[in-house]
């Protein structure tokens, strides 16, 4: 896969960037939910859909999963963007070693969650807004900090996940070189990848830690013996890490943080790069995988036996399923039209033509229907008689309302 399949995917985003910039106005209801890539949290600052998007130009099947079930395990390359700041259990590791150990070819990537986009959104909106708008965006660039920052101390300073550790306690920095196979093209001055925490991959004699290797029912630890950074900054500090082994050709690819995959920062055209980058990473075994499974969660993961799937958040993954992929999306675009050409009324509305009162005709269709409503045929011979007499001059002949015999 090359840098040209993504080119629609950097249309789509540069459309996202319109929206997401734009104006330069500040949003009040600006969406700001983390990790997701359907539903109306899809356009978030914090969302993934952009970068789901490039996955599925480069010929994948994209699928979202709001739990880990046999549908997703059973997709290639798997995607978590955790909303917490926890990495994965003890359970969720073994299950994704498991899930390696089945079938060649598959990647798990992890993307940490110290990173958050609507700060940065915030922080581009001081420099393009009026003086008279400028004070309501610091408001919420701060409270944006705040809720972060809040999050973020509940957490410990280190944390240990086997596949990496993490401290917590590094100071807040942006990347100002990069480093590993991953920085071959990068313009650096024109990234800007944060840095709140250290991640420290597990290597060769660390990645035994924690797993006994005599128990049967262990996960197969062999799959992850070696560590190469694909990206990393001075001191050679990993960015993006990966997980392998010279036995198999799965990986794990671990991530610091969001800053250059999540919708905002991917309007930056180095970032899209990047990206592009861990997409190809999916792709370099003899067995080309062609399906993704987002996890989406929401605190901790659950792991079911059953399926559960949340593909169609948005209520219209539907038309994206074969065969009414071919032809839904027109139908729907035709009869969109079609609506639009029968039902509404386009400038003033037309006015009627007024009935005429002087049609003598009109008069007499009338009178008729009323004779008829009275369903008496001999009443109706008498009105018209009565007519006749009158035109005539002649003394018109009513029948009596009292019946005969009835007046003595």
């Amino acid at each position: 896969m090359s840098m040209a399949r993504t080119s629609r995917s950097i249309v789509l985003m540069l459309l996202l960037a319109c929206v997401v910039v734009g104006c330069g106005r500040p949003d009040n209801k600006l969406r700001t939910g983390y990790g997701k890539r359907t539903g109306n949290q899809a356009g978030s600052v914090n969302g993934t859909k952009a970068f789901s998007e490039m996955f599925r130009e480069a010929g994948y099947y994209v699928r979202s999963y709001g739990v880990v079930s046999p549908s997703m395990l059973r997709h290639d390359v798997i995607v978590w963007f955790p909303d917490s700041f926890d990495g994965p259990t003890p359970e969720l590791r073994d299950t994704i070693l498991n899930w390696l150990d089945e079938e060649e070819g598959r990647t798990f990537i992890y993307v940490g969650r110290d990173f958050d986009a609507s700060i940065q959104y915030w922080s581009d909106v001081l420099d393009k807004v009026d003086p008279a708008a400028k004070f309501d965006a610091m408001r919420q660039r701060g409270l944006a900090i705040e809720s972060f920052d809040e999050l973020r101390n509940y957490q410990s300073s280190k944390a240990d996940y086997s596949f990496f550790k993490i401290e917590r306690d590094a100071p807040q920095r942006v990347a100002k070189s990069l480093t590993g196979p991953w920085a071959k093209g990068i313009d650096t001055s024109k990234t800007q990848i944060e840095l709140r925490s250290k991640m420290i991959p597990a290597d060769e004699d660390t990645i035994y830690e924690g797993f006994n290797a005599y128990d049967e029912d262990a996960p197969p630890i062999h799959l992850v013996e070696d560590t190469e950074i694909l990206l990393g900054t001075t001191g050679n500090e990993a960015i993006v890490a990966r997980l392998g082994s010279d036995y198999s050709d799965n990986q794990i690819i671990l991530i610091n943080n969001g800053s250059f995959l999540l919708n905002l920062p991917l309007v930056n055209p180095e970032h899209r790069k990047l990206a592009a980058k861990l997409v190809n990473q999916c792709d370099q075994s003899y067995y080309a995988p062609d399906s993704v499974a987002f996890l989406e969660t929401e605190g901790g993961v659950r792991i079911m036996n059953a399926d559960q799937s949340t593909d169609g958040n948005s209520g219209w993954e539907w038309l994206s399923k074969w065969p009414l992929n071919l032809v839904g999306l027109q139908m729907a675009w035709w009869l969109i039209v079609l609506c639009f050409a029968l039902y509404p009324i386009f400038g003033r509305a037309k006015r009627l033509p007024a009935a005429e009162t002087s049609d003598f005709k009109k008069h007499i269709d009338s009178v008729g229907d009323l004779l008829q409503a009275t369903d008496d045929h001999g009443y109706a011979q008498l009105r018209v008689q009565q007519y006749h007499q009158a035109m005539k001059g002649d003394t018109v002949y009513r029948r009596s309302k009292v019946r005969r015999g009835e007046g003595k």
